[in-house]
């Protein structure tokens, strides 16, 4: 979350009484106005930061508008998103809330490159799928197909491996993770404030001419 205030007094020294009293009218809707801009800005950049960020990703930022009576905007990434997009502001660690971090391996995924919603509930059905450790790695593991072998019976396709010991056609679809590390990427303050500082005194110019017009004298 950013907070913007902003000192906008050398630009209305020179007005009336009368004028003034229309500067935070004009404060307001120019801070308001720089925190939508800020916002929008960062919004479009998500695609080059993010690997196809899905649309509740880019529905992630938002602002709180200023008043006249409290000149302060905020633009700040909602409670949700915030969870996961967290750690690739400033880099650090993740920690599952449940039992484990899915990582997708060969499991198929949408068109965001995500699991699917309901991936889990579909493998936990399927007959060739369990769930559990093989060599130490946990996850989600498919079966070798069954089918017809070299020697004409029918049976799971897949030599044993004597050496580990398992089925060398297993795929392991997820695997489970206790954490997962994340390097600094969103930079969403970096982003969030270059744009803020460079519109802010444009805005601010504007609104506080649309203001004067309404000045009754």
């Amino acid at each position: 979350m950013i907070q913007m205030k902003a000192d906008f007094r050398p630009m209305t020294r020179k007005l009336d009484d009368l004028a003034k009293k229309q500067i935070p009218f004009a404060t307001a809707a120019a801070l308001t106005k720089t925190a939508k801009a800020a916002a929008g800005s960062t919004r479009k950049e998500l695609p080059s930061i993010f690997d196809k960020p899905t649309p509740f990703t880019m529905n992630s930022i938002a602002i709180q508008p200023a008043t006249k009576n409290h000149l302060e905007a905020r633009v700040f990434v909602k409670t949700q998103q915030a969870e996961y997009l967290g750690p690739q502001e400033e880099g650090g660690v993740r920690k599952p809330k449940k039992a484990a971090l899915l990582i997708p391996q060969k499991a198929k995924l949408n068109s965001y490159g995500n699991l699917p919603r309901k991936a889990l509930a579909t493998l936990k059905a399927r007959k060739d799928v369990f769930q559990g450790q093989v060599k130490g790695i946990g996850g989600f593991w498919q079966r070798p197909e069954r089918g017809k072998r070299r020697d004409g019976s029918y049976g799971t396709i897949g030599a044993l491996n004597r050496e580990n010991g398992f089925l060398t056609g297993l795929k392991l679809l997820i695997s489970f993770a206790s954490k997962a590390a994340y390097k600094p990427r969103f930079r969403f303050k970096d982003r969030t404030m270059k744009t803020a500082q460079t519109v802010a005194p444009a805005e601010f110019k504007k609104a506080l001419e649309q203001a004067l017009k309404t000045v009754r004298r």
